[in-house]
């Protein structure tokens, strides 16, 4: 049999390792609530990265979408003024058709005038002139150019339209041999191409 004291130290031992026993369940138990709140970080964490990472892809949308909206509308800005500037630049050009002719008639009427001329009529032939010319400041201050090629230049497929061909050694095949009508253009458009004869070998 065992003694008093004995059975007081196995007692005291079982209180022991029952205390050991506990304080392991206890340690158990808060490693287990340390994992487990580690794995609720780790998924939150991993939530606010999803959050983040469509709010990046939301915003970085929105950014591009803003981007092509800006950029097409400074071309359509582009397209309105380049478009205003050519109604501004060629609003007159069917009225410079309808001119044309008249200034024509000018030049014709004083390719005709006889030498010999009273003082009168040098007077109104010197009207004559004075007005074709000022039709003709008119234009180009307008911004309207003659196209009135020179004998021996170059034949241009843009601004000339050749009307016959003449046979000759003077000059070389393709150039200009005379000029029957001037022409006309404003700035890049042409009204009417000058009228012209060009040599032929």
């Amino acid at each position: 049999m065992e003694s008093n004291d004995q059975q007081g130290e196995n007692k005291n031992t079982d209180k022991v390792e029952k205390l050991h026993d506990s304080e392991n369940e206890i340690l158990d138990e808060n490693v287990a609530f340390e994992n487990l709140d580690e794995e609720q970080k780790i998924l939150a964490e991993e939530k606010d990265y999803d959050l983040v990472n469509n709010l990046k892809e939301q915003v970085d949308l929105i950014q591009d979408k803003l981007l092509r909206a800006i950029a097409e509308s400074e071309n359509t800005r582009h397209r309105m003024n380049k478009k205003v500037e050519e109604a501004r630049d060629y609003a007159i050009v069917s009225f410079v058709k309808d001119l044309v002719p008249v200034i024509d008639n000018f030049s014709r009427a004083l390719l005709h005038v006889p030498q010999n001329l009273d003082d009168d009529s040098k007077v109104i032939i010197e009207g004559v002139v004075m007005t074709r010319d000022a039709l003709l400041d008119v234009l180009k201050k307008h911004g309207i150019e003659s196209i009135n090629p020179e004998q021996g230049e170059n034949f241009d497929y843009n601004n000339h339209h050749a009307i016959s061909q003449v046979l000759t050694d003077q000059h070389k095949e393709g150039s200009i041999v005379s000029t029957m009508q001037v022409g006309y253009k404003i700035k890049d458009r042409l009204i009417r191409p000058a009228s012209v004869s060009v040599a032929k070998k």
